[in-house]
């Protein structure tokens, strides 16, 4: 940051800490460690109350050059905090309120804010809302402060390139900040996502109006808007009220792009292709009863006309499970007896942030099929409890819905992944809308034929593995009465530069990619604490070459054979046989320089700390495990290397051979028993894996 605006913000130790995301005693190590270095942390600019106070703009930018801290937002979270941190005279939900108002002018005006001064400012808010409706009061109750929050509005925008994206940093402080309105209904963005993808494919029609009947829900709609093109008209309807979380909505969705059509929502319904968008709870009603919000579903369905649909999320207790309360039961059969209600999904717990321990879902609506008689209608649906809403379960979740807002005909040609179809008098006779037996996670179906061919193909992969794994295995070792070599430290053969200790490279995690076979040529391993703790497969994070080679000019590669460890957030360590990978900071590296000089051989070292537990704690000690100057490393004869060295790598051989045998027999026992278990495939009696056609 820089500017007039981040020269007035000072911070206190706790609130860089707070900004940095570490604990505060770090604040302090960094001030000592780095005292005497050519790049000291910044000198404190006052003391108040023998408190010490440092300018933002250069602990931010000291902070960034050494690479420190766990914030990958760390100008965007100064921003905000220079807004709702600095020293006001004025309530908090006031400067909260005005900052909110003072980014929707930007986007209208489109110029700095910092440029006009506090009349000409008020003025264009007043050209913008002449009958008050979202923006002038917000505007004019910030009074003497309007300019200098008009400058941090400024710098907010700067800091995350666009106003949007400063709206929802300022969002997403809605728990912390105590507000509880918008707290209480807002849902995670998985289940946001879903529900907004589905709106957006159900939204065949140019020119669709996208509705939100609440006068202050805004989470769908802004969730929404990211998903249609960037230079759409994307037009939107909602209710509206003189409240402030109103208000807020309005200004949020304006922010966001979306042209708000100035009719009224009422009991007429609405013209044209439209697209309704419904959550309970609502931040203006936070607490409803299920008969209140099936009473308001209802209401929604008698003002749809043909053609337009609805996609509602709400608590599962109102949407999917039995009801005790015969009113709610009443509304939510004859809603059922529409033949509306087109598509039902529970979503999996934990979606409500502020109580993750109620269910959620999702109802699909639309017109109903009056070639079909009452008795044949049907409902699609789905129970994702067990699932996570990831892409293939979403994509999976979209195909569903689709069908079932088609035909009869296009339903039943459709194969469902998710959900199912049901008559629509099996949950009116059951009392509850999940489907009558549980599913499973959703795995992508296949055909018997190419079931039939994989196992083939296994079958093949299989007698080549084993092929390559040689019965005849020597391992030459003679017995010795002697006493055991004794150990030396790793500080002790590091000062003869018998071992050496290279520091792990500082990479940026968002430079980070996903390896595979597709992108291997092209992409270095690295190796960070997951690969090391075994908390994540080794090889299958990397770093593009030419990122590594032009962001990190400095950075180190592995040598064949080096060490890798890591010490925090637990003792680790593995040996990097091939080498040329990137070690990821705080995982380090134990170097052998020499291994036929010394008597080292990195597998012998590896297995004897992994056996010794340095990791542990010790009783009543802080620290966990002992430093690595004082680990004890074993040795052997100089002459022996060679020998011992063959020997581990022959083993090592073997034992990656017999590993991908054993993958090659798990595939091969999961796609028999998928197979079998879907009656895709039949075993014949003679049990030999040969499949025949018929």
């Amino acid at each position: 940051m820089s500017g007039t605006s981040a020269s007035l913000l000072l911070l206190s130790k706790p609130a860089i800490a707070a900004l940095a995301k570490v604990q505060r005693p770090v604040v302090t190590m960094w001030i000592t460690r780095y005292r005497e270095t050519t790049h000291p942390f910044p000198s404190p600019v006052t003391t108040q109350s023998r408190v010490d106070h440092y300018a933002a703009d250069e602990v931010v930018q000291w902070i960034r050059s050494r690479g420190l801290g766990n914030s990958d937002t760390l100008v965007e979270d100064l921003a905000l905090h220079a807004v709702l941190g600095h020293e006001s005279t004025l309530p908090a939900d006031a400067v909260l309120e005005g900052v909110t108002a003072l980014l929707c002018v930007k986007v209208l005006l489109g110029v700095q804010l910092a440029e006009l001064d506090a009349d000409d400012l008020l003025d264009e808010v007043d050209g913008l809302d002449p009958d008050d409706r979202f923006l002038y009061r917000e505007v004019e109750r910030l009074g003497g402060e309007v300019e200098l929050l008009a400058a941090y509005v400024d710098t907010m925008v700067d800091a995350a390139y666009t106003p949007a994206e400063a709206f929802e940093t300022l969002m997403r402080q809605r728990f912390r900040l105590g507000m509880r309105e918008l707290s209480e209904s807002a849902l995670r963005p998985a289940a946001l996502g879903l529900a907004a993808r589905i709106a957006a494919a159900l939204t065949a029609e140019e020119g669709a109006v996208f509705v939100d009947p609440s006068v202050d829900g805004s989470d769908l709609l802004v969730t929404l808007r990211s998903l249609l093109p960037e230079f759409t008209d994307a037009v939107a309807m909602s209710g509206w009220s003189d409240t402030a979380a109103s208000r807020l909505a309005r200004r949020r969705l304006v922010v966001h792009q979306w042209r708000m059509r100035p009719d009224s929502i009422d009991g007429d319904g609405i013209a044209g292709p439209a697209t309704f968008l419904m959550q309970f709870p609502a931040p203006g009603a936070p607490i409803l009863s299920d008969a209140q919000i099936l009473s308001a579903i209802d209401d929604l369905a008698l003002q749809m006309r043909d053609g337009q649909v609805a996609v509602i999320a709400g608590p599962a207790s109102a949407l999917v499970d039995p009801l005790a309360d015969r009113d709610a039961e009443s509304i939510r059969s004859a809603l059922l007896r529409t033949d509306r209600v087109r598509a039902v999904l529970r979503l999996p717990e934990g979606q409500r942030v502020s109580r993750p321990g109620l269910s959620t879902a999702l109802w699909v609506l639309g017109s109903a099929d009056v070639s079909v008689p009452p008795a044949d209608r049907w409902t699609v649906l789905a129970d994702l409890g067990g699932a996570e809403i990831d892409e293939y379960v979403t994509e999976a979740a979209l195909s569903d819905v689709l069908a079932a807002m088609g035909t009869q005909e296009s339903r039943k040609a459709h194969a469902f992944r998710v959900g199912g179809t049901y008559p629509t008098a099996v949950p009116l006779a059951s009392g509850s809308l999940l489907p009558p037996r549980p599913h499973r996670k959703p795995r992508p179906r296949t055909a018997g034929a190419e079931l039939a061919g994989r196992v083939v193909h296994l079958v093949g992969d299989y007698r080549e593995g084993a092929a390559r794994i040689d019965p005849r295995l020597t391992v030459p070792v003679e017995y010795r009465s002697a006493d055991p070599k004794p150990t030396e430290s790793a500080g002790l053969l590091a000062r003869s530069q018998m071992l050496a200790v290279v520091p792990g490279n500082r990479i940026d995690a968002a430079d980070l990619v996903d390896a595979d076979a597709d992108t291997a040529a092209g992409v270095v391993r690295v190796i960070g604490t997951d690969e090391v703790l075994g908390h994540r497969a080794l090889g299958t994070r990397g770093i593009d070459r030419l990122e590594l080679t032009t962001r990190y000019p400095n950075g180190r590669y592995t040598e064949p054979g080096d060490i890798v460890f890591c010490t925090s957030p637990a003792f680790g360590v593995l040996v990097d046989v091939e080498g040329s990978s990137v070690v990821l900071a705080p995982a380090r590296i134990l170097r052998v320089t020499d291994p036929l000089a010394s008597g080292l051989v990195p597998e012998l070292i590896a297995g004897h700390l992994r056996a010794t537990g340095i990791g542990d704690r010790a009783p009543g000690a802080i620290r966990r495990g002992k430093p690595w100057r004082s680990w004890e490393i074993p040795r052997i004869d100089p002459e022996r290397v060679p020998a011992v060295t063959a020997a581990l790598a022959d083993l090592r051989h073997r034992r990656k051979a017999a590993e991908d045998l054993l993958a090659t027999i798990e595939r091969l026992t999961d796609t028999v028993v998928d197979g079998v278990g879907r009656g895709a495939l039949v075993i014949a009696e003679d049990t030999v894996l040969e499949p025949e056609k018929g």
